[in-house]
């Protein structure tokens, strides 16, 4: 696959993804059109739940070159990060170039007979087709459609469902009996919600998960515990580890299984998941804290949650809704809750329509989400590149990276292998993945943790120093302290110096 001749970019979306990689690949001289369905850019940002926001502390949730306004609150609220978003676009440049209310209908082969794709898409005016010479599939991960299951006799339920994206203020839970259904952010952010103007709320948890502290021991701000080196080397071994990484696992085995017991000790005296919850249940997770952090609802809780669920202002359920009576969901261990309101805190699924059916089957779609090579090319899809497909602990530096690699590989300042090599490299990621990481829809996409591996392949690909901290403490640096977008400003800018 050669990009080196590619002038025009069509970028399905104006989310974090799309917006960096417009910016990125302007700076070069392309041409970019960016469609984006909604009315407003922003993705998933544009238009959240009541009191949506960022999870992580604002300096690991940032354009390594474009920083927050130091004005700007730990944990950015999520108006806040959309007017940062639309301040973005407008000083790159970018406004003009975005089309919105422009949904992406279908992606063509080209009838010009030329690399690239034609792009359908059905705006204002009607419906439209423009050619492009590299497609940039930017929607993100949960992005297209609320998940809402189903469950028998829901229809004869006397009360209201609601997904979390219809809940736009909390006027809907106000004196009612509420229980919201699911263990991730929105779930969990619904139930505090609800708990502050509810008659009750219950909380539903299939499975529980170990939670990510905002402050370890209540003291030091997790990034220290989780975004550096020292953390990446003990975890479950990476694809392609280092030779200090297999002895570490080898001769100090032992020792990592210990700090990570260490560590569910600290989060479960942190939380009080060993506090008895409904039904005599508690919230202590079965899988290891080292695999779990790799599952789906992987999450910084707000310090409240853990709180109100003790004194029994929310009150948690360990069981699945088994069936729907007219006076609410029956669960699986037994009980029978009496609602008016049950939300549905169960995330999001992206769509792909646009999608035709033999272009899904080159792109290798399975039940576990989409594989490729560094996440983002598929050989057996030439032109056409996905950013934002990587789930990371710091997504805006991880997509823009990936709009850094890609900008390099255009300008011919690094290759890909031939299709051969980059399939089993494919191969090879699945059965990593699969051979050890919880299942779920976007495994495929899931790094979680092992960001500063992936990053670390990133910049070696292009030819940049992977080791980011600078001054005379930089190797103890490398090693425990937290790796941030701000060590990255230059690469993202294109301004770093190339060996």
């Amino acid at each position: 696959m050669d990009l080196r001749g590619i002038k025009t970019v069509g970028i399905i979306g104006a989310g974090v993804s799309g917006l960096v990689t417009a910016k990125t690949l302007m700076a070069e001289g392309l041409d970019c059109t960016l469609f984006e369905r909604n009315a407003a850019l922003g993705g998933v940002w544009a238009d959240g739940y009541v009191n949506f926001g960022v999870q992580v502390q604002k300096e690991l949730y940032e354009f390594p070159d474009w920083p927050l306004p130091e004005s700007t609150p730990d944990f950015t609220p999520g108006p806040l990060f959309r007017q940062y978003l639309q301040d973005y676009a407008h000083h790159f440049g970018l406004t003009p170039h975005i089309r919105l209310d422009s949904e992406v209908t279908a992606i063509r082969s080209r009838e010009d007979g030329k690399p690239g794709w034609s792009l359908a898409v059905r705006d204002r005016e009607g419906e439209r087709q423009d050619d492009f010479d590299l497609i940039a599939v930017c929607v993100g991960l949960y992005s297209n459609e609320p998940y809402r299951p189903e469950f028998p006799g829901q229809e004869g339920f006397g009360g209201e469902i609601l997904h979390i994206s219809q809940l736009k203020s909390s006027a809907p839970l106000e004196g009612k009996r509420v229980a919201v259904l699911g263990f991730g952010k929105s779930a969990t952010d619904a139930a505090l919600e609800s708990a502050a103007v509810a008659e009750q709320t219950h909380l539903v948890v299939r499975e529980p998960h170990w939670p990510v502290p905002r402050k370890l021991a209540g003291v030091l701000p997790f990034k220290w515990g989780l975004v550096n080196r020292m953390t990446s080397t003990l975890l479950p071994l990476y694809l392609h580890p280092s030779s200090l990484e297999r002895a570490v696992h080898g001769l100090g085995g032992p020792l990592v299984w210990l700090w990570w017991r260490l560590v569910e000790c600290l989060l479960r005296a942190q939380h009080g998941l060993g506090r008895k919850i409904e039904g005599g249940d508690n919230l202590v997770p079965a899988k290891p804290v080292d695999i779990d952090a790799f599952g789906e609802s992987t999450m910084v809780p707000r310090p409240a949650l853990y709180r109100a669920i003790g004194q029994g202002r929310i009150r948690a359920h360990r069981s699945r809704i088994e069936k729907f009576n007219p006076e609410g969901p029956r669960l699986e261990n037994g009980r029978q809750l009496e609602i008016d309101l049950l939300v549905l805190g169960t995330g999001w699924r992206t769509g792909f329509a646009f999608l035709p059916a033999d272009l899904r089957e080159a792109l290798g779609f399975e039940d576990d989400g989409l594989y490729l090579y560094r996440h983002m090319l598929q050989p057996n899809a030439p032109n056409l590149v996905f950013i934002g497909r990587a789930s990371t602990i710091c997504s805006v530096l991880t997509y823009s990276l990936q709009a850094r690699w890609l900008a390099e590989l255009i300008a011919g300042r690094h290759w890909l292998p031939d299709s051969e090599a980059m399939l089993r490299e494919i191969e090879d990621m699945k059965a990593w993945k699969r051979a050890w990481m919880p299942f779920s829809a976007s495994r495929g996409a899931r790094l979680i943790v092992h960001m500063q591996h992936y990053h670390d392949e990133l910049l070696r690909d292009f030819g940049a120093n992977p080791l980011r901290k600078r001054g005379l403490w930089a190797p103890l640096k490398e090693v425990i302290e937290a790796y941030e977008p701000a060590d990255y400003r230059d690469i993202v800018s294109g301004d770093w110096v190339r060996g």
